[in-house]
């Protein structure tokens, strides 16, 4: 009997659901190499008599969980393995496939699924076989923490999730929980590119810095908290560049939401704001909701998912945001449109984004009330507009 010992690293994992290095793309590798705990560069040679040990019986506790529903029956039982060595800090356990390409799947599942697991490195495997038949193949996770230090790490992490929450419409529809967790964490997480920690809810809960990853995976982190199902995705946007995302259900329907692209990283004063030097306001972040209850048809416009796991057609609206809020125009109405600036102004809004149907309507609101200046018959007492073009979504923001 031999064996081969292969290693999922951190970094192959980006396109696999898996721990992002940073957002940029990377392949999936698989590593031979020599380990002094394991083998020597020669196979080892063990005695034909000698069993493989049988593989793990794990109960399943993830029923529910989007990407393990997407895996064959002898997928999810690895599945279900990976996450019991995971959360019990097991070390070399014989998993029920004889298939490195199944085991593979299985864990970028379990990446998707488990945004929490945030003492997980990478995952080390062996594959033992008889001349050239595969008999067993054994992972042992790599763990980046002790269980002391792992414990002390998630009493912080709760700590902090529970205070996020702390003003959360417990008892308002899965778009109010959704949205309240969006503009929280934009608000209160900034996009660092090379903050510690930034593949797991560590950079997020702990430093309040993180990338694509670290912001997906806090969604998915605070939305099961709410009761709302999520997973996290991974793909690429438009300029090639490996990213990450979440497939939620709000209301029963499946929707996109992406927390980091919602953090335009725009920051802003108003017109009668000073200097962040003890007067006045502090400045404000912009956040954009193009991203919050998104469809398939507008998500895929930049992104791409990674086809290692389908994904549904998210084809309802009702929880778009610019439907949800009424800020979504298909047709021409002035005063509809004029209305919904003054309405923002006078309840205290920071801003008022308007969602156009069209590059022609777009145009012409932009038109009528920013170049011609009706925007002043609405809003009567302002002097003067402070707005924000996006000619990509049709989005006109009107800063107060």
């Amino acid at each position: 009997m031999r064996k081969r010992k292969y290693l999922i690293t951190g970094a192959a994992a980006a396109v696999c659901f898996l721990l992002l290095a940073g957002c940029d793309a990377a392949d999936f590798t698989q590593i031979q190499e020599p380990s002094s705990a394991v083998e020597s560069k020669a196979p080892v040679q063990m005695p034909k008599e000698e069993n493989p040990a049988e593989p793990l019986a794990a109960e399943s506790i993830s029923l529910e969980k989007y990407a393990y529903q997407m895996l064959d029956d002898e997928e999810k039982k690895v599945y279900d393995e990976l996450v019991y060595a995971f959360l019990n800090r097991e070390e070399d356990v014989t998993v029920a496939t004889l298939s490195p390409e199944k085991m593979e799947h299985a864990y970028n599942a379990v990446r998707a699924d488990y945004c929490n697991l945030f003492w997980v490195d990478r995952l080390s495997y062996v594959i033992y076989s008889l001349g050239d038949e595969t008999t067993s193949i054994e992972i042992t996770p790599e763990f980046t923490m002790t269980a002391e230090e792992q414990e002390q790490i998630q009493t912080q992490i709760d700590a902090e999730a529970e205070r996020m929450l702390s003003g959360a419409p417990l008892d308002g529809s899965d778009f109010d929980k959704a949205l309240y967790v969006y503009e929280t964490l934009i608000r209160e997480v900034d996009y660092v590119e090379n903050s510690e920690n930034n593949q797991n809810i560590i950079s997020v809960f702990v430093n309040h810095q993180t990338i694509c990853q670290g912001y997906a995976y806090a969604t998915q982190y605070l939305l099961e908290r709410l009761g709302i199902p999520c997973t996290t995705v991974v793909g690429t946007v438009a300029d090639g560049e490996t990213h990450a995302w979440n497939l939620v259900v709000l209301d029963g329907e499946y929707y996109y939401i992406d927390t980091t692209w919602g953090n335009s990283q725009f920051v802003y004063r108003n017109q009668d704001e000073t200097e962040s030097d003890g007067t006045g306001d502090e400045s404000r972040k912009y956040l954009d909701y193009d991203y919050f209850g998104a469809t398939t048809a507008s998500l895929t416009a930049t992104h791409t998912p990674d086809p290692e796991f389908p994904m549904p057609e998210c084809s309802a609206t009702a929880d778009n945001y610019y439907v949800h809020e009424g800020l979504y125009i298909d047709t021409w109405d002035a005063d509809r449109i004029g209305t919904i600036i003054s309405d923002g102004l006078e309840e205290g809004e920071d801003d008022v984004q308007i969602k156009f149907a069209d590059q022609a309507l777009y145009e012409e609101a932009l038109s009528y009330f920013i170049e011609d200046s009706h925007l002043f018959d609405y809003c009567s007492g302002m002097e003067s507009v402070q707005y924000l073009e996006n000619t990509d979504s049709n989005i006109l923001t009107i800063l107060f």
